[in-house]
């Protein structure tokens, strides 16, 4: 009796002193992060006394994994309104805003075709026109710097994860070993082991499970793995091999390398790659379809009036070649091919992407995808066989606005991929091509008088010019009108009319006139002229009014007027003027960065409960380990009393032996 006294009171000391060891390393781990309260199981011995079972950590593998989840929401919206925020801070200046400058500039326009003959006024224009470029420059350098700035987060964000799966992989390691050479678990090493995982899921939504060896390994949410057992993968940048400018991760198993799912990637690597790709690569394809769309209209414009010089105008803006990209093994042929925007066609440009592949043996196809990969309507498709190219051997695509230029077809075969953006950097590759504000083409390229014999009140006047370029207009190369052109209208009755060329000769008639408005175009005259022309009023039998580049003032304005109005048409994508354009984007901003800041508030706030949650079951308190340590002291000195009490027994018993 007294055997079994004593080595209950030997258990109980035993369970008493490795419970207060067990207070004693919660208590001194109370402020260790991500450290798990620690608790030593017993079970009663069918043969008196008590067992020791495991010293297990106090977790809940589905409250850990929440929390994982929840922080990594939190760090991607944290991370995506950071950026959004420097986006909108410095848009929302207006020192920056793109508005002002237009405005300045058509503002400038106005003023100088108020007196076209004022040098100072037009070189004002000139000025305002240079610092409209120099915005559109000073814009995209501000996109291009932010993606520098995401660019070199990502990298240091890359190191980081690379470094924590190695640590990862290397506790499992070590778990492996200590646990293979005791019965008790490593609970110290599985508590680093979480916490990794919690600073891994800052920087990417993760999946943490658990093998049959009780070894943790790490997935992506979309299943791509990042550890497995004890091997860690690694993950790296890599260019776009459709697009140097664009960026692709990658998960590297040494060997080779597999593409990483850039969607729904969480964390503040998936803030960074899409604050990259929805706002930045968004940003800049929109100041570029913007820097294509005036320069393309304000060239066609000034083209079609006459300068200080009383030449006709030239191009005001230029823009740099259009970048096309190709696999690796197909660079050799990017220097056959070209694409540029056709002339006068620049509203049908959008943000996307294009790809130009072959089908079959005599078509090719041009593919659009919008800024997240997904296609955009139907493939174009074109035969060259049955197109003629113009002079430079471009071949004009109606349907998209471009014009496509490849010395040799026969060089892309069926799986070739040509990929380019039109918009992309065209608001860096924006210049000013005049050299002066003589070069801006104020005039109308011809004029119009009404005959001081005419018994009406009717006034010509110029309604519009079209064309002027020589092969397609009835304007020669020197500026004035061709022979054949029309030269003047006469009415035959106050509903009847003429058109005659230089030599008086008829050349189109029209009767059953009711309305005086573009005369030329009801003669079927004004796409061969180029221009036409309209009367004020009903004219009378006889009238008779010139048309010539002769009858021109100089201090006509017709085309400067053209250009301002420019500011009011719809320039882009033919839906908004170029201030509507710039003021959508403002807004999307401003949504896009109130929308990002209340999902950061309120992501914060979940991820604040589930790490509350947590430490309610897995935190220290010093209190209940307080509690805890006096319970435990009790039962020591208990359990003390049982072993002295068995001790005089069995003293007692040998006495009586004797």
């Amino acid at each position: 009796m007294g055997s079994n006294l004593y080595s209950i009171g030997l258990s109980g000391l035993l369970s008493s002193n490795a419970r207060i060891n067990t207070t004693g390393q919660n208590t001194a781990n109370v402020d260790t992060e991500g450290y798990s309260r620690q608790r030593t199981d017993t079970a009663s011995s069918p043969v008196g006394g008590v067992v020791l079972r495991d010293t297990s950590r106090l977790v809940d593998n589905f409250v850990s994994a929440q929390v994982r989840s929840d922080t990594s929401d939190f760090s991607y919206y944290d991370t995506y309104h950071s950026l959004m925020t420097m986006s909108d801070n410095l848009l929302a200046e207006d020192s920056i805003s793109l508005s002002g400058y237009l405005d300045k500039a058509f503002s400038a326009l106005q003023a100088a075709n108020n007196d076209p003959t004022s040098s100072s006024l037009r070189q004002l224009a000139h000025s305002s026109l240079n610092n409209l470029v120099g915005q559109y420059k000073a814009l995209s350098n501000m996109v291009s710097g932010q993606e520098s700035l995401v660019d070199q987060q990502l990298t240091t964000s890359l190191a980081d994860i690379n470094s924590i799966t190695t640590r990862i992989s290397n506790l499992n390691v070590k778990i492996l070993r200590e646990e293979g050479l005791s019965i008790s678990p490593a609970n110290e090493l599985r508590d680093q082991q979480e916490l990794l995982a919690k600073d891994l899921s800052k920087y990417l939504d993760i999946n943490a499970q658990f093998n049959d060896d009780g070894l943790m390994t790490i997935q992506l949410a979309n299943g791509q793995p990042l550890v497995m057992d004890q091997t860690p993968t690694e993950l790296k940048v890599v260019p776009n091999q459709l697009n140097p400018k664009k960026i692709d991760l990658v998960v590297s198993f040494g060997d080779y390398n597999v593409a990483l799912k850039s969607d729904s990637l969480g964390g503040s690597v998936g803030g960074l790659v899409d604050f990259r790709s929805e706002f930045s690569e968004y940003a800049d394809r929109t100041l570029g379809q913007s820097a294509i769309a005036i320069s393309d209209a304000m060239n066609m414009q000034n083209g079609k009036g006459l300068d200080a010089n009383g030449d006709f105008g030239k191009d005001l803006f230029s823009l740099e070649d259009i970048s096309v990209y190709s696999s690796p093994d197909n660079t050799h042929k990017l220097s056959d091919f070209s694409v540029r925007v056709s002339a006068g066609e620049a509203s049908k440009i959008t943000t996307d992407t294009y790809e130009f592949t072959r089908t079959d043996d005599n078509r090719f196809a041009i593919k659009k995808y919008d800024l997240n990969g997904n296609a955009v309507g139907k493939s174009t498709i074109f035969d060259p066989s049955n197109m003629t190219p113009d002079s430079n051997g471009y071949y004009k695509i109606e349907e998209l606005g471009l014009d496509i230029r490849v010395k040799d077809f026969n060089i892309i075969d069926h799986d070739d991929v040509f990929s380019f953006a039109p918009s992309a950097g065209a608001a860096a590759g924006l210049n000013l091509k005049i050299k002066s504000g003589d070069n801006i083409a104020l005039s109308a390229p011809v004029g119009v008088s009404t005959s001081s014999d005419n018994l009406s009140e009717a006034r010509i006047s110029l309604s519009s010019v079209t064309n002027t370029k020589p092969a397609t207009s009835a304007f020669a190369s020197d500026g004035s009108l061709y022979p054949s052109a029309p030269h003047s209208i006469y009415f035959t009755s106050p509903n009847s009319y003429v058109v005659r060329d230089a030599s008086g000769v008829e050349i189109a008639s029209v009767d059953n006139v009711f309305e005086y408005t573009d005369l030329l175009e009801k003669a079927g005259l004004s796409q061969d002229a180029g221009f036409d022309v309209s009367v004020s009023s009903k004219p009378q039998s006889g009238d008779e009014f010139s048309i010539s580049t002769d009858e021109i003032g100089q201090s006509d304005n017709f085309n400067g007027l053209a250009l301002v109005d420019l500011q009011n048409q719809s320039l882009v994508e033919g839906k908004a003027s170029l201030v509507k354009a710039f003021a959508g984007f403002i807004s999307y901003v401003g949504a896009k960065t109130a929308e990002v800041a209340g999902h950061a508030e309120s992501s914060e706030v979940i991820m604040n409960d589930s790490v509350n949650r947590r430490d309610r079951l897995s935190a220290v308190s010093l209190d209940e380990e307080a509690v805890n340590l006096m319970k435990y002291q009790q039962s020591y000195s208990a359990s003390a009393q049982v072993v002295t009490a068995a001790r005089t027994t069995f003293e007692t018993l040998l006495g009586i032996m004797r």
